[in-house]
Formats: C-alpha cells, sequence, structure tokens
C-alpha cells in the first residue's frame, strides 16, 4: 500500500458490523476503497475502539475520516440505533487525532448511487429507464436490522443527501390481515413503525403474527429460520410471511418514491433485500408500489432497484470524504 498517498478513514457503521477501510481519489477522479475491514461490533467497546484497532493495522495515516453510522445526527452526540454504541464526535476526533465528520449510513449509500455501474444494480420489477431532466430525485431503501432510508438529488452537477428516520414512520395496513397484524404488534409495542414489520425483526414479527391469527402456538424463529421453513414449505405460513414483507415493503417504497418525488428511482440496499430478491421479483413488490391510486400511472414510470455492490456505504462514504471542499 502506497502510504504517501492522500488515504481518508471511511466506515459504515450497523447495528451489528462495523466496516473500515481507507479511502483516496483514483487516477480515473473516482473515489477507490483499500483495505476494506469488517468487524464484528460486539467485540468493541465503542466505535473509537473499532476505529482505532482498523488504524492499528494499516501502514497509512489518514489525514481525515468520515463515518457512517445507522443512527440520526442531530448534533455531538449519536447513539447507535439497534446497537449499544453511543459516542460524541468531537471526543471520538480527538481520539483519533483526525477531523471527523459522521453522517446517517443510509445518506452515504444515496452518495454511491452516482458511482454505481451497471453490474452494481439489478432491477426489481421491469427494466425502466429513468426520466430524464435538469433535477433527479431518487430514495434508498434499506431493510436490515432496522428499515434504513435515504435520498439523493443531483443538480448542476450537485449532489445533495437527504437524510432520514423514515424506517420509523407509522406502518400502513392494506388489507384486513395487515391490520390484524397491526393489532397484535399494537398489543406489544404501542405505536409500530414499519420498520417492526419491514426488516429483519420483521420478519420474525409478521411470522409470530400470522400464527397467532392462525390460531397456532408461539413459535420464536430468527428471519433464518423462517427463510428455511419456507424453502422447505413454500405454501406455509413462512413463506406467506416473507410475501408478505415483500408486499409491505413494496407499499412502503412506493410512499418514499411519493415523498421524496423519487422519480428517477428508488434503491433496495441491505442484506435482507438480497436474500428475498427472488420473491420481491415476483411480482407482489411491484404490485404495492405501483397501486398509489390517482398517480398509478405515475409510479408504473419509476425504476425499482436492487443494490448489489458489497461496500456501497463505504463508496458514498469516500466519495463525500474526497468532495473538494473536505480535502485540506
Amino acid at each position: 500500500m502506497d502510504v504517501t498517498s492522500a488515504y481518508q478513514l471511511v466506515g459504515d457503521i450497523g447495528g451489528t458490523n462495523a466496516r473500515f477501510a481507507l479511502a483516496a481519489m483514483g487516477t480515473d477522479g473516482l473515489p477507490r476503497l483499500e483495505g476494506v475491514t469488517r468487524l464484528c461490533c460486539a467485540d468493541f467497546p465503542g466505535l473509537a475502539e473499532a476505529a482505532a484497532h482498523f488504524l492499528r493495522h494499516t501502514d497509512a495515516r489518514p489525514h481525515r475520516a468520515l463515518l457512517a453510522v445507522a443512527a440520526p445526527v442531530p448534533g455531538d452526540r449519536v447513539r447507535i440505533t439497534n446497537n449499544p454504541w453511543a459516542f460524541s464526535v468531537r471526543e471520538t476526533a480527538a481520539g483519533l487525532g483526525l477531523p471527523l465528520r459522521v453522517v446517517n449510513d443510509f445518506a452515504a449509500v444515496s452518495r454511491a448511487l452516482p458511482l454505481l455501474r451497471d453490474a452494481d444494480v439489478v432491477a426489481v420489477g421491469p427494466a425502466l429507464v429513468p426520466a430524464a431532466g435538469p433535477r433527479q430525485a431518487y430514495a434508498v431503501l434499506g431493510p436490515g436490522t432496522g428499515l434504513g432510508v435515504s435520498g439523493l438529488i443531483v443538480e448542476r452537477e450537485r449532489f445533495s443527501v437527504i437524510e432520514s428516520e423514515g424506517g420509523h414512520l407509522a406502518f400502513a395496513p392494506a388489507d384486513a390481515v395487515e391490520e390484524d397484524i397491526l393489532r397484535l404488534l399494537s398489543a406489544r409495542h404501542g405505536r409500530v413503525s414499519t420498520e417492526r414489520l419491514v426488516s429483519g425483526m420483521g420478519i420474525a414479527n409478521v411470522y409470530q403474527a400470522l400464527r397467532e391469527i392462525a390460531g397456532l402456538a408461539p413459535q420464536p424463529a430468527t428471519p433464518e429460520e423462517v427463510s428455511a421453513q419456507a424453502e422447505a414449505d413454500p405454501a406455509g405460513l413462512a413463506a406467506q410471511a416473507l410475501d408478505r414483507v415483500c408486499a409491505m415493503l413494496g407499499a412502503f417504497a412506493g410512499d418514499v418514491a411519493l415523498a421524496f418525488g423519487a422519480w428517477q428511482g428508488v434503491y433496495l440496499h441491505g442484506g435482507v433485500a438480497q436474500k428475498l430478491l427472488p420473491r420481491l421479483q415476483r411480482g407482489g413488490f411491484r404490485q404495492r408500489f405501483e397501486g398509489k391510486g390517482r398517480h398509478a400511472a405515475l409510479m408504473r414510470t419509476v425504476p425499482t432497484c436492487l443494490i448489489a455492490h458489497p461496500h456501497a456505504g463505504l463508496l458514498g462514504a469516500a466519495a463525500m470524504v474526497l468532495e473538494p471542499e473536505n480535502l485540506p
């Protein structure tokens, strides 16, 4: 590794894993990643310790850092959602000895969209051509440990990222079964956000609710166990739960497209969406995405895609930290 190059530290911090890399501008003028490393969050007491561990195992000395975290970033104090880590941006910067910027993880994924190649994207539904225009808007959704939501506006070669906590919007049922699911989860949790149903934990929640609706005894199961049962019994409740989650994701993705005006496309990101891809492509997702009443014709023109790039969050973080205003 060329330690004389102008490397920057980037990270993508989720509820379960923390990914770090060194970012530098390639000879083609595009960001490149080196030394991508995945660490288990449970192995470290906090973010600073995980980042310091990564830096100790590289010869490069970055000039600054940008970390994308699965949390809102309203100020100096940040608490990772679905993860016990909490930290001060100022104290972490001082501990690392680097100027530090912290952004929402899905803001970084959104910033990666212009850098994705054809091989990094898989169509979900028809392969549509995005509408042309001087202003382009995109949305990114990511069911995982939680449900990330962000947007990107491209106008006059400038990129404006929209950070949000849209996954915590209230769940909106679309039929009697979903009303029953909402009733059952409301009894346990009070307010029910969309991410309680459209996420890894959502798969387990929907499966348990369908069992209860069918009058069956509770049977605790992880998302992986639900998926295995669905493979073994394609007509069983586990398969129905996965299909239901895909439909709910489609409905929510359509709502986000309407809210952001994301006519150029809605992108799905993360391991849960990748594992559900065959079911997402069967039609239920797209049917609910397009089913927006008076705007159904408009929604039929909006592309929906899955991001297949393995490190989109790190790539977007690299693009952000390497923007001219962030460089020495």
